[in-house]
């Protein structure tokens, strides 16, 4: 029985992060809550957690922070514009807990420490649009460093810097404008096909988003150029 006892206190303890709560904790929750925003259970709570920081500058009152595997579950807004993060800084810091505009984010930060420079960032989250068109489903990528893949443009929607983008599985929001200042921001997209689109999932306008931080998350598809091509090599193979 001891024997048994000691194995579940060792299995306990590998889940137990390191300094404080782990972001995961922050976010995860099954009750939908009074307005179907899946507030954190720690809500209103003095918490302490780290992450790398993957966005800065968000609408130029605070920045998200994710785990090393970006996941369901696996990033957070911070609001705090008391330090200068950058992105790829490693940060521990403490807050309370609050919900804001329908999502989970950390405030009134009382501590913040860059405990380390040029962090690799987390791997993004694949998505579907269809994924992100789901509630449910974006509910737990809310935060979350994440991607698109080959997908096109479908117009621009009524309301807001957005755009519907969808890679056959249904159509999703591209929101953009929201991090940086104006010259550094992602600039607006009209059409095309791109074969991946880069961002933070966040709720706004009641419906949940992938926003790109920068241009540089936009990547477009390229034509495949055939000048130079020797039109008769190419014709010989197949004689």
């Amino acid at each position: 029985m001891r024997v048994n006892i000691l194995v579940l206190i060792l299995l306990a303890s590998l889940f137990i992060p390191a300094w404080g709560i782990s972001i995961y904790e922050i976010q995860y929750t099954n009750f939908p809550g009074s307005d179907n925003t899946y507030p954190s259970t720690y809500s209103g709570k003095t918490v302490s957690t780290e992450g790398i920081v993957t966005a800065t500058d968000y609408k130029n009152s605070g920045f998200f922070i994710s785990e090393t595997v970006a996941g369901p579950y696996s990033g957070l807004l911070v609001l705090h514009r008391g330090k200068d993060v950058k992105i790829g800084d490693k940060v521990r810091l403490t807050g309370v807990v609050r919900e804001h505009f329908g999502m989970t984010s950390l405030q009134d930060v009382s501590s913040l420490e860059i405990i380390q420079r040029n962090h690799p960032l987390p791997i993004p989250a694949v998505l579907t649009t269809a994924q992100l068109c789901s509630s449910i489903e974006a509910e737990a990528y809310e935060g979350v460093y994440a991607r698109v893949i080959s997908v096109n443009t479908g117009g621009r929607k009524s309301i807001g810097n957005r755009l519907s983008v969808s890679d056959g599985t249904g159509a999703c929001t591209i929101q953009l404008g929201d991090f940086g200042s104006e010259k550094s921001r992602a600039k607006p997209i009209t059409a095309g096909r791109f074969s991946s689109i880069t961002g933070v999932v966040t709720f706004s306008f009641g419906e949940f988003s992938l926003s790109p931080v920068s241009d540089s998350d936009i990547e477009i598809n390229q034509p495949v150029s055939v000048e130079g091509r020797s039109w008769g090599r190419i014709k010989s193979i197949y004689k």
